[in-house]
């Protein structure tokens, strides 16, 4: 089973799921499972480090254009990872993740 993790603008906890998912699943069985919590969007992938392990995150990447609400907790978790392999970064001046953000909890993009 794998979990993932749906972190939503303005909710402090994410929703969590398991589901069952191949070793390394396909672009179709990907998106077949994120599309419903992202909507109508178009799916990026955001690769990140999570209590010091490699996962999969996927946004809408066109959220800020639509005017999609900050989602804080999804942007501390993307900010972090990259703070932590690249330091001398100022947070402030990196983007933010709008809207719904799907986490699994192991990697699936390949």
């Amino acid at each position: 089973m794998t979990k993932l993790r749906i972190f939503r603008p303005g909710v402090d906890e994410p929703e969590i799921r398991e589901i069952e998912l191949d070793a390394e699943p396909g672009f179709h069985e990907l998106v077949d499972i994120i599309m419903p919590f992202l909507g109508k969007g178009h799916l990026e992938h955001v690769a990140v480090l999570d209590d010091g392990e490699r996962n999969d995150m996927f946004v809408d990447d066109m959220g800020q254009l639509k005017r999609l609400p900050r989602n804080e907790a999804a942007t501390a978790i993307y900010r972090a990872s990259h703070l932590s392999r690249h330091p001398e970064t100022d947070p402030e001046t990196m983007s933010y993740i709008y809207g719904v953000a799907v986490m699994f909890d192991r990697r699936v993009w390949f």
